[in-house]
């Protein structure tokens, strides 16, 4: 006896239509690439954020340790930096960019920078418009104010695709905080003052 072929059957397009069998794994093989995209994404944005957060956190504890000084030597300002640099924690500090500096402002002469200091990064001039835009209003004439500036490089795990959509494999992050000097009303740094 010879074995026996199961009759062929003929399957119809619309035979096919009505079919449901695998439909969701169909539909999961659509929406895993999105569905992948937004986890990554998120996981990055959320990291990101709060590399941001850390950045924004250093360069108030920055301006605040030097505005509550009357007085500052070098070495303090060494202090000041490396304090600032630990609340980078749990991330590299080794490139965060910091600069400090007392600018004072004038009707005649607008913002001038009374001294600076730097980690990572070139200290302003003193004697110099500051290289950033002091917003307006923010001291009286002839008063003083502590500027500090952070910068952080942020390079994402898939650094390859960031650099593919914004040409580069890094996002600088950086902020700006103002503060008054709160011991006297100007902060002196290594015998450097404004007034």
């Amino acid at each position: 006896m010879s074995p026996t072929m199961p009759p062929r059957r003929s399957v119809s397009i619309f035979a096919l239509l009505r079919d449901r069998r695998a439909v969701a794994a169909v539909e999961f093989a659509l929406l895993l690439p999105l569905m992948l995209t937004l986890f990554i994404g998120g996981n990055e944005i959320s990291q990101a954020l709060a590399v941001y957060r850390k950045v924004g956190h250093t360069s108030s504890t920055m301006g605040d340790l030097v505005a509550q000084s009357a007085s500052l030597s070098s070495t303090d300002m060494t202090d000041i930096l490396a304090a600032s640099s630990s609340v980078m924690t749990p991330y590299s500090a080794t490139t965060v960019k910091m600069v400090i500096s007392a600018v004072k402002y004038t009707t005649a002469n607008g913002y001038k920078v009374c001294w600076s200091a730097a980690q990572n990064d070139t200290a302003w001039t003193a004697g110099s418009a500051p290289p950033i835009t002091v917003p307006s209003g923010l001291v009286a004439n002839g008063e003083e104010v502590v500027v500090t500036r952070v910068q952080y490089s942020y390079s994402s795990a898939f650094s390859t695709f960031m650099r593919d959509i914004w040409g580069s494999g890094a996002i600088t992050l950086s902020d700006l905080s103002y503060f008054r000097p709160r011991a006297s009303a100007t902060v002196v740094y290594n015998g450097l003052d404004c007034s």
